[in-house]
């Protein structure tokens, strides 16, 4: 697979990045990698014939263990794309050995945990970079950059909403493996594995932080019910999350998009074909005081209405899988310019505890403030991030 003339990611083949778990997450990192020149110097999993598989498949090296890879393939960066339950483990074993972490979402299961990571990090004076991939698809990006530009004027309000799948009876949650029993859980497309990432994305896209919240979500091993978040941000917006996989979409076929982007196959990762039809794409509208914004961020397209009429906007490529390797370009920018990561340990905090602050509403009945955390987010001086990160 090779990369279009059109995309303008930089490759950085001079670092050494190396795959931990491989999961169906774990491929189109790794066809992204490869396609901007990425050094893959190994991957690991416990599973011996999943390790197999991907070296054949990938011609890349693979260990074992954790243990073994760090010793032996020596990275720069290990990207973690585990379950959240073994990130904090992980990635103190990273910062012992010196490598720079990349790690999925949601950053853990706990803010201890979370907290634990970025402070080993720290003290280890490595780079913590939070992977909220969205950031890096192609109309959410554009979208951000009108919203700055003011086209759309003061942000009101920011929904998604995702109701479909085959019934209750055909539904799959994600496993305890991935999510405690008892703990936040629930299916792929829920609050917890997928609004994890909007819980980051609607304060990055409208510049505001998540103040209160108030909803309820799934938890693993109990029954799957409709999911909502209801949010506040520092601006005076508001944000609104709804989720349903196991129930059937009411959307028509004639209100589907055709795609310009691969689409995510369950237990394959995103390895399907550009220009399907997408009956039910995933879909962000965001409203302004002055127009509003239909994000199709999975499809590739974005939609922009105002005085002037509704009308579709360009959108550059480097969509799904690319945008995994966008993601680790502007990672190894901010290395090499001695720069803190993008998304941070402060990003993927905040977003687990939004996320968490949904749980305890339910719980109390009531609206829980989002509040960030001294000890954690606090800002750097120049002079102490290049201290922090240096090392290659």
């Amino acid at each position: 697979m090779s990369v279009p003339e059109d995309c303008s990611i930089n490759p950085r083949s001079n670092f050494r990045v190396a795959l931990i778990g491989l999961g169906a997450v774990a491929e189109p990192h790794l066809i992204a990698y490869q396609a901007l020149g990425i050094n893959i110097v190994g991957v690991v999993d416990p599973r011996q014939a999943r390790r197999d598989e991907i070296a054949v498949r990938y011609k890349v090296s693979a260990y074992p263990s954790i243990d073994s890879l760090l010793r032996e393939a020596k990275p720069d960066i290990a990207c973690i794309l585990t379950p959240a339950s073994t990130h904090r483990h992980l990635t103190e074993q990273c910062a012992a050995a010196g490598t720079h972490v990349l790690c999925e979402k949601p950053m853990a299961v706990t803010l201890e945990d979370a907290r634990a990571m970025s402070s080993v990090c720290e003290r280890a004076r490595v780079a913590f970079f939070y992977g909220s991939s969205y950031r890096y698809l192609p109309a959410l990006m554009e979208a951000r950059r009108l919203i700055v530009a003011g086209t759309i004027g003061t942000v009101r309000l920011i929904t998604e909403q995702m109701i479909g799948g085959k019934g209750s009876d055909a539904f799959t949650p994600m496993s305890a493996v991935h999510y405690p029993d008892g703990g936040p859980g629930g299916g792929g497309y829920g609050l917890v594995d997928h609004g994890i990432h909007m819980l980051d994305v609607f304060p990055w896209l409208c510049d505001s932080p998540i103040t209160t919240i108030v909803g309820r979500g799934d938890r693993t091993g109990t029954a799957p019910r409709a999911e909502s978040v209801l949010m506040t941000f520092g601006s005076g917006a508001l944000g609104t999350l709804l989720y349903d996989g196991s129930t059937f979409p009411s959307e028509l076929p004639s209100e589907g998009a055709y795609s310009e982007a691969r689409q995510w196959l369950d237990g394959r990762g995103w390895m399907g074909d550009t220009g399907q039809w997408d009956g039910a794409p995933g879909t962000l509208r965001v409203y302004g005081s002055a127009g509003s914004l239909r994000i199709l961020h999975y499809a590739n397209k974005l939609f922009l209405n105002d005085r002037s009429g509704p009308r579709e906007i360009h959108i550059s490529y480097g969509t799904a899988p690319w945008h995994f390797g966008t993601q680790l370009a502007a990672f190894l920018d901010s290395l090499i310019h001695d720069r803190p990561p993008p998304t941070s340990a402060d990003d993927g905090l905040r977003a687990l505890s939004a996320l968490l602050a949904v749980y305890a509403s339910e719980e109390s009945g009531q609206w829980q403030p989002v509040a960030p955390h001294p000890e954690v987010l606090q800002s750097h001086s120049p002079s102490a991030v290049t201290q922090r990160w240096r090392r290659l």
